[in-house]
């Protein structure tokens, strides 16, 4: 009677093991396809053009000749109207979902963890 489990155990095992040797040698085909694709064509060095390119450096012709600084920025004129306050935002409006009955349960919890903590710490 264990032979037929046994059977189908093994032709499980061998199944299995024919998918690994199959994966292994479509494996082994796609890195020869891409160590030749690289050997006849190798890939090209990267360009990046988003990177800010440096100005030529001028070179100023005479001593009275100094490089001339651009104006500082300045800040943006200050109008005198009053700007609004950002909005705050009430607690229960933050979170709808903590009801009256949810605060005062979260607060009994922690009533009862301080009294715990009170009663460890007046021991010693």
């Amino acid at each position: 009677m264990l032979v037929f489990p046994a059977i189908g155990l093994l032709l499980w095992i061998g199944f299995l093991f024919s998918v690994l040797v199959l994966c292994g040698i479509v494996w082994v085909f796609c890195q020869l396809v891409s160590g030749i694709l690289y050997v006849i064509a190798p890939p090209k060095k990267k360009t990046v053009s988003s990177l800010r390119r440096v100005p030529p450096r001028v070179q100023l012709r005479g001593p009275d000749r100094a490089p001339t600084r651009p104006a500082p920025r300045t800040a943006p004129p200050v109008s005198n109207v009053a700007t609004r306050p950002p909005q705050t935002l009430s607690p229960s409006d933050i979170w709808p979902k903590w009801t009256p009955a949810h605060r005062r349960y979260v607060d009994e919890e922690l009533a009862l963890w301080q009294e715990q903590f009170d009663a460890l710490s007046s021991r010693r």
